[in-house]
């Protein structure tokens, strides 16, 4: 029987106006045959978010009087919990069927587990950006293929099952900034205690994309924040996730073609042609599966969008990088600032 478990459900939520209310009424539909509670932490929204929070009896609402930032808001949740399950979703997605319950059966069905996750659809939520459509594309391609599950390397912060043991353990959430990124950190240290960061296939959600515009500002400080986790883990992530050896490798060869480009432009380099072919090629080469992914998702016109936005996403992974050096060189302070949209 459902009613077995019991978990707490924390949702943090800042300028969430357009989901929250579907995020929501989705969440209790789930659980009512669990014995659960259900609190939204509002990270001091300045659009409507807490006029349709009002409309909801069935939560509970915490409100910060600053905006700190989507980790610091998971961590508040966590402390008014009452249960020793923690499941965290964001207000900015819609969850399936049977999700959360499928959470919890794999979270009890081995000892090794640390984390369980839901996994993303291709159903973008966001009609309002067709870009965004390829933003979707980008994040859902790799986990696309998984069958019922795989151990992840990290965990997915969007939609995502936690024991109290466990978060305790790692030391909650890390507060970082605007783009968040958080979720790098929470896995590595999920992974340091020898345990998995599964993610389900049958505990699917579906995302508030953003436009490619906004990913790119985003991916700049991703990056900037993901590089001193890689050089605690000292190697890459799994497929599906932002930070791939794939996804490096198809970075460097988009700076070599504009480096390329910019030395024959002055310098007129010898064999141009011959070498800009070969790094075009190669791109090809890392990025073919994901172009044929684009294409038969959605049509052609996607396909040559994803051309130019595979370039775009790559510069601002170089951005972020520089970002990264500029501020260690420099010795500028991070700062811990609000996480916009995915």
């Amino acid at each position: 029987m459902k009613t077995e478990y019991k978990l707490s459900i924390i949702v943090p939520a800042y300028n969430a106006e357009k989901i929250i209310g579907d995020c929501l009424t989705k969440i209790i539909q789930e659980t009512k045959n669990i014995v659960s509670e259900i609190i939204v932490v509002d990270d001091c929204s300045t659009d409507n978010t807490l006029r349709i929070l009002g409309k909801f009896n069935e939560i509970k609402v915490v409100s910060l009087k600053k905006n700190m930032g989507v980790g610091y808001a998971r961590n508040q949740g966590a402390l008014e919990a009452q249960y020793q399950m923690l499941c965290f979703i964001d207000s900015d997605i819609i969850i399936e069927n049977n999700s959360i319950y499928n959470l919890l059966e794999r979270f009890y069905k081995s000892t090794d587990v640390g984390s369980v996750s839901g996994t993303q659809t291709l159903n973008n939520l966001n009609r309002e950006s067709w870009t965004s459509n390829f933003v979707c594309l980008k994040s859902c391609y790799g986990t696309d293929t998984i069958q019922q599950e795989i151990d992840f390397s990290t965990i997915c912060s969007e939609f995502c099952l936690i024991s109290r043991d466990i978060f305790d353990k790692v030391g909650k959430w890390k507060s970082v900034s605007r783009a968040g990124g958080e979720e790098f950190d929470f896995g590595f240290k999920i992974k340091k205690l020898n345990k998995k960061n599964i993610k389900l296939k049958n505990a699917g959600y579906s995302g508030y994309w953003c436009n490619i515009f906004q990913r790119s500002k985003n991916i700049i400080e991703r990056t900037e924040k993901y590089i001193p986790i890689f050089f605690k883990k000292k190697k890459f992530d799994s497929k599906g996730s932002f930070a791939t050896s794939g996804q490096v490798f198809s970075s460097l060869l988009t700076l070599l073609i504009i480096l390329t480009l910019l030395f024959n432009l002055f310098f007129k380099v010898p064999f141009f042609s011959v070498i800009l072919a070969v790094l075009i090629i190669l791109q090809f080469v890392v990025e073919g599966k994901f172009l044929i992914f684009a294409f038969k998702k959605h049509n052609i016109k996607m396909l040559l969008f994803s051309l130019l936005g595979i370039q775009i996403i790559n510069l601002s992974i170089f951005f972020g990088f520089f970002l990264f050096i500029f501020k260690n060189s420099v010795g500028l302070p991070f700062k811990n600032k609000s996480k916009t949209k995915t």
